[in-house]
């Protein structure tokens, strides 16, 4: 069955094909929540680390703005490049690239605002790819439903973690280096599950 074509009635799953027991709906569930992670990590921390690296609370506002303005457009822009593509998988690892550029870039003062461009970048691909898949993966509108209602419940569940572990490491070690890095081993594993989920495939 092609992508297009959608069948007029949509018959129950057996027991044995739920979504719950997809490899590819577990890939993009959890994909969905890294790219949620690191989203809300550095929205709620990113002023804070700005601010102790030397720049004004001004200063740390706009950043932050610019980030969002730079995730804005390939949220849009991502889903039609994807959409035209049999396999979204070097989609993902591009954008897991970009996003480890990104937070590297956070450790040198004379990096961050190309470092926060590149993540505002690689946030808005990300976003736009994991909100593609519910339409990719799937094959008619009721596969679709299950898999944004699990990746969205679970991922933002995930997500949820993000900022409270990235200011604990941040309390633990008094500098936002250790934080960092876990925050680069997440786009790293972001990059992994994009990847799969990313294969040319179905759930179940």
């Amino acid at each position: 069955m092609k992508r297009h074509d959608k069948p007029d009635k949509i018959e129950e799953l057996p027991i044995e094909n739920s979504i719950w027991h997809s490899k590819t709906a577990w890939q993009v569930t959890i994909f969905m929540g890294l790219q949620s992670l690191v989203f809300y990590v550095l929205v709620a921390w990113l002023p804070e680390m700005l601010i102790q690296k030397g720049f004004t609370a001004e200063q740390a506002g706009y950043l932050l703005s610019m980030m969002q303005l730079f995730l804005l457009p390939f949220t849009f822009i991502i889903p039609i490049i994807a959409g035209r593509v049999k396999r979204q998988s070097k989609i993902a690892i591009n954008t897991s690239i970009l996003m480890c550029l990104g937070i590297s870039g956070l450790f040198i003062n004379n990096t961050i605002i190309i470092g926060i461009a590149f993540i505002g970048i690689s946030g808005g691909c990300a976003f736009g790819l994991s909100m593609m898949f519910f339409n990719l993966k799937t094959r008619n509108a009721r596969e679709g439903a299950e898999l944004s209602g699990m990746a969205q419940s679970i991922g933002y569940l995930l997500a949820a973690i993000g900022p409270t572990l990235f200011g604990f490491m941040h309390d633990m070690t008094h500098n936002w280096n250790v934080s960092l890095i876990i925050l680069i081993v997440t786009a790293i594993l972001l990059g992994g599950f994009g990847f799969f989920a990313g294969e040319d495939n179905y759930i179940n």
